[in-house]
């Protein structure tokens, strides 16, 4: 599957006319909905979020009556690869781990908390597990958002690295740079 996207339709047009003068084909018209992405247009601009994938997440956690949190980790918790009991079938929690890896895409705003929890999918403990679904209790109370793209403007990638020096206590290695 294709997405053909950008702001001179005389030029995608052409594009498209060309990739079916060599290949089958079919146009699916405007994109609103792919593996989880929803992708909504107006004038102003487009905005992605993810928020069935996201309700989904949240049932298959069980905590669809549990209510939300103000931050996706506790704060000023450091989370060991030994500390606690091991969980005796980890499937769930890598099933969350990585359901929650695929919600970065629309949500930046986990992805220090999702890197967190995910350094630990070779022996998860209940606390990795406690962890995780505080992850996803957060996003049930933020569950609408995502990103926006205003038409007209002019993206611009900016980067930064910052190296933490060997923070992680249990390789003593840099997770950050």
């Amino acid at each position: 599957m294709t997405f053909i996207t950008g702001t001179d339709s005389s030029l995608i047009t052409s594009l498209q006319q060309q990739l079916k003068d060599s290949f089958h084909m079919k146009d699916l018209s405007t994109l609103t909905y792919f593996l989880g992405l929803e992708v909504h247009y107006n004038s102003l601009g487009v905005f992605l979020n993810q928020y069935k994938y996201t309700q989904d997440l949240i049932a298959l956690a069980g905590l669809q009556e549990s209510p939300f949190v103000d931050t996706p980790l506790e704060l000023n918790v450091k989370y060991r690869r030994d500390e606690g009991d091991l969980i005796l079938d980890p499937t769930l929690f890598r099933q969350l781990v990585g359901s929650l890896n695929y919600l970065t895409i629309t949500r930046p705003d986990i992805s220090f908390a999702v890197q967190q929890v995910s350094q630990f999918m070779q022996t998860p403990r209940h606390l990795h597990l406690v962890a995780s679904r505080r992850i996803i209790r957060y996003l049930s109370g933020t569950s609408t958002r995502g990103l926006y793209f205003p038409s007209g403007s002019h993206i611009q990638l900016k980067a930064f690295s910052d190296s933490d020096w060997a923070r992680c206590s249990d390789t003593h290695r840099s997770v950050t740079g």
